[in-house]
């Protein structure tokens, strides 16, 4: 192989790296602790896409929850979880992080999706009903119609019976329109050049 050829092939390298960087999403969940207690939580997500005039088109989607909140909403909605006990804040938190990541699986696994399915699904018939996803939309502080909420079910309802099992729930999940909702209506379109993109990191605390 002569050298014009090796010249060709690292610059391939590099470009398929180059598009693999753009389509990369990422990830960050940043807490406030108040003498060793979480007390407020947000969430970043980032979807980075190919866009013309040689920039960098994306969504930038944030949640934030804190724990006052949190305390006021489960007295009515009573979230519970996979032994039928309360959840706390912090667990309550971690199970939010498949919905907000979706088919990313590097940030969760098939069963942070069943406790998630298992904690949503409020009377325990092992189904999540229009009005339990309505009821985790006020946990987080936000209304949304049962209309669209349903537009979203549709998507995997694959049995046409207007609520989801386990297997429909976690497409739900993975194809991303758990998030959607959750993130309805604070969706940030944001346009940036290579030097002016900032990544969020997985928290360490």
């Amino acid at each position: 192989m002569s050298s014009g050829d090796g010249i060709v092939d690292a610059i391939k390298r590099k470009f398929q790296r180059f598009l693999s960087f753009l389509r990369s999403r990422r990830y960050g969940k940043y807490t406030k602790k108040v003498n060793g207690e979480l007390v407020k939580v947000i969430y970043d997500w980032f979807e980075r896409e190919n866009s013309e005039q040689d920039k960098y088109h994306g969504h930038q989607y944030k949640l934030g929850l804190t724990k006052q909140q949190y305390d006021q909403m489960k007295t009515l909605v009573l979230p519970m979880g996979s032994l039928g006990s309360d959840l706390t804040f912090d667990q309550f938190c971690d199970i939010l992080i498949p919905v907000i990541t979706g088919g990313e699986s590097a940030q969760h696994d098939d069963y942070s999706i069943w406790l998630a399915f298992r904690s949503f699904d409020k009377n325990g018939d092992h189904y999540i009903q229009t009005d339990e996803l309505e009821t985790l939309m006020r946990i987080i502080g936000k209304s949304i119609s049962r209309e669209r909420i349903r537009s979203l079910i549709d998507k995997v309802d694959w049995d046409y019976n207007g609520k989801l099992d386990y297997n429909e729930f976690r497409e739900f999940i993975v194809r991303g329109y758990a998030r959607e909702l959750l993130m309805m209506d604070i969706t940030r379109e944001i346009v940036y050049s290579h030097d002016q993109m900032k990544v969020p990191t997985k928290d360490t605390t």
